[in-house]
């Protein structure tokens, strides 16, 4: 699979899931291979602007759900550039321990994905995991 550029929404909480993401995606067995486009650190005066452009320019934006994503107003609005511009986006699950919550501007019923290898990987492709890759829907 030819590398793709990705710009992921997150809660800046989970910045080590999405680290994780990345480092992962450059192992010879991983099936993708990715490269990061996001904003590297907390928001600050131009960030907004700066978040609009890089989604332009990326193939497709991941929006990692974490424990507290719903209260995560950049998340949020990085979600409605990409979806104003209609970038192919998805949700992945960035917790385990508890239910993942996706930001606000989510639109009710979309599904948020396990992170497995396979799943991201048809993520990525355009593709639909199975229904079992599914941990549940935006309510």
């Amino acid at each position: 699979m030819a590398k793709k550029r990705v710009y992921v929404a997150f809660d800046f909480d989970d910045v080590e899931v999405k680290n994780e993401l990345f480092r992962q995606s450059k192992l010879p067995e991983c099936p993708f291979d990715l490269e990061d486009c996001s904003i590297q650190k907390p928001i600050d005066k131009g960030w907004a602007t700066e978040a609009e452009r890089r989604i332009k320019g990326c193939d497709c934006v991941i929006v990692l759900c974490g424990r507290q994503t719903h209260q995560a107003g950049g998340a949020s609005t990085e979600l409605q550039f990409a979806t104003k511009i209609e970038k192919p986006r998805f949700f992945l699950a960035a917790t385990r321990q508890t239910t993942p919550t996706p930001p606000d501007h989510t639109p009710k019923g979309t599904p948020i994905y396990t992170w497995r290898w396979a799943t991201v990987s048809t993520l990525i492709s355009g593709g639909i995991p199975p229904a079992d890759a599914v941990v549940r829907y935006a309510s």
